[in-house]
């Protein structure tokens, strides 16, 4: 029951809300479609959270992404035991730079009063899981070994069972449970973008690049130009 509700009924509920939900807030009302911009309110956290978190899970998520579309190509890489060895250390060293950008970012909003107006119960939900995310796949890499192997012979087919409307849980289901949190906290994430200031990076504002210059005034003249 727990197996089919994590790995076969959570995925399809996460895939619909995101597929559903997020051109119906796009279309519906566009102002909500931001990241809210809090750089003017508190701007030292923000830099030395923001910048670890990204830079650490954007290629966490390209790895996770590229065995699936390239299984082969995978298994050539990982066949080398020096790149197998590299990659494991990696990923880890990128987990904890990113869990070390969350837990600031999460601090942040704690500490920074400034903040208190652009703070929703959202924000904190989608911390909250990045953080057990993130943490949960920190564990995983440093407990169970050789993941970058057994995600490739293992995980990759149970996502192509769902991609393909095939699903196929006994993938899944000998599986850690460290594994079993990992993958429903991943799902649940994907099912809530919609509903948090997640959803911007769905966007790519193309359109902006036919905008016309804007064309910025001083209101009086620059201190150089009155010597």
């Amino acid at each position: 029951m727990f197996n089919s509700l994590v790995f076969v009924a959570l995925p399809y509920i996460a895939l619909t809300l995101l597929i559903a939900v997020t051109p119906y807030r796009y279309f519906s009302n566009r102002l909500t479609w931001t990241a809210f911009s809090s750089e003017l309110l508190e701007r030292r956290l923000l830099f030395w959270g923001s910048n670890p978190w990204h830079y650490g899970i954007i290629p966490i998520l390209l790895a996770h992404l590229f065995p699936v579309l390239f299984p082969r190509v995978t298994a050539r890489i990982l066949g080398n035991q020096d790149a197998l060895l590299a990659l494991e250390g990696i990923g880890l060293g990128l987990a904890l730079f990113a869990a070390t950008g969350a837990i600031l970012l999460l601090l942040r909003r704690v500490n920074a009063p400034a903040l208190k107006g652009v703070n929703y119960a959202s924000d904190w939900i989608i911390l909250f899981l990045l953080l057990l995310q993130t943490g949960a796949g920190i564990y995983v890499s440093y407990s169970l070994r050789w993941g970058s192997l057994w995600y490739l012979h293992v995980v990759v087919p149970y996502f192509w069972s769902i991609l393909t409307f095939t699903p196929q849980p006994e993938y899944m289901t000998d599986l850690p449970l460290a594994v079993k949190i990992h993958a429903a906290c991943g799902f649940v994430i994907i099912g809530v973008i919609p509903f948090t200031k997640l959803v911007h990076m769905l966007f790519v504002p193309l359109s902006f690049l036919r905008d016309p210059p804007i064309v910025y005034r001083w209101r009086q003249k620059p201190a150089a130009e009155d010597r």
